[in-house]
């Protein structure tokens, strides 16, 4: 029996044509979309792996701190600075060293008070700073904390932003973690982990560079912070002594006397402790 032929017409065919181009294309997202998911797995894994090493390691220009970074240190209320046993630390915890060479230990942290905006600083000082930044503001001057108390955390992300922004500029991995660290202190090395540091600029000029110096507000933190126990951190003469860049905006709290003697003999905090 001869088989009837089946006449299809053209627009059923094309319609079969579409419908089977569409499955294709739906196939083809699903699996870019699985390797695009494994791609950011997989990217996670080596950033956590190398962020997890360098903060082992104990790897700041100062950078905005996010709501969540600075108001998680406002569980820290008045009292002492604690080692990791939680013991109160011992010597003059006013003149404590922290740089490249004399690394906080481990776990080490202080407790702190807000000084305003949701900054914080060593609860023995914050009093101190507060007055400082009250004084000048009678004077006319417009102060603006841009950073202060650090977590470990907070800084180890500091460094490893600094260092990819200068591989990016084309220098090596070595050559930017070497590099980076003149300028952002490693985790467990900054001032900024010891809660004795504050960033402070001119409002109407927040850059953190050199002409930073020039703003009436650096003039007079520079010519009056001894007088509350301050000292400015980095002078423009003593990196070969810090390890740090020159930086007009970053303070320290040492106490008044220790911070009268350093600026009268225009000294830095390692000379003054006979210590690098």
């Amino acid at each position: 029996m001869q088989r009837e032929h089946v006449y299809e017409r053209p627009g059923r065919s094309e319609s079969r044509r579409r419908r089977r181009q569409r499955q294709f294309y739906r196939i083809l997202a699903a699996i870019w979309l699985m390797a695009f998911v494994l791609g950011l797995l997989c990217g996670k894994l080596v950033f956590e792996k190398e962020t997890g090493l360098l903060a082992r390691a104990g790897a700041e220009p100062a950078a905005e701190e996010s709501e969540n970074d600075r108001t998680q240190t406002a569980e820290y209320d008045n009292g002492t600075i604690d080692n990791p046993d939680g013991e109160e630390s011992a010597g003059d915890w006013k003149l404590t060293l922290v740089n490249a060479t004399h690394p906080m230990a481990e776990g080490y942290r202080p407790r702190v008070s807000e000084i305003e905006n949701n900054y914080y600083f060593d609860s023995r000082a914050v009093g101190e700073l507060q007055q400082m930044l009250a004084d000048g503001r009678k004077q006319g001057l417009d102060f603006w904390i841009c950073s202060a108390y650090r977590t470990m955390e907070k800084q180890t992300d500091l460094y490893n932003n600094k260092v990819s922004r200068l591989q990016a500029e084309g220098l090596s991995y070595e050559e930017a973690y070497r590099q980076a660290g003149t300028v952002v202190a490693y985790p467990g090395t900054s001032e900024h982990n010891l809660g004795l540091a504050a960033d402070i600029v001119a409002k109407d000029y927040q850059l953190l560079d050199d002409k930073q110096a020039e703003t009436p507000e650096a003039k007079w933190l520079e010519e009056n912070c001894w007088r509350y126990g301050f000292i400015l951190r980095y002078p423009t003469d003593k990196t070969g002594e810090t390890g740090i860049i020159f930086e007009p905006w970053h303070y320290r709290y040492v106490g008044k006397e220790a911070a009268r003697e350093i600026m009268e003999q225009g000294i830095c905090l390692e000379e003054y402790l006979g210590m690098k």
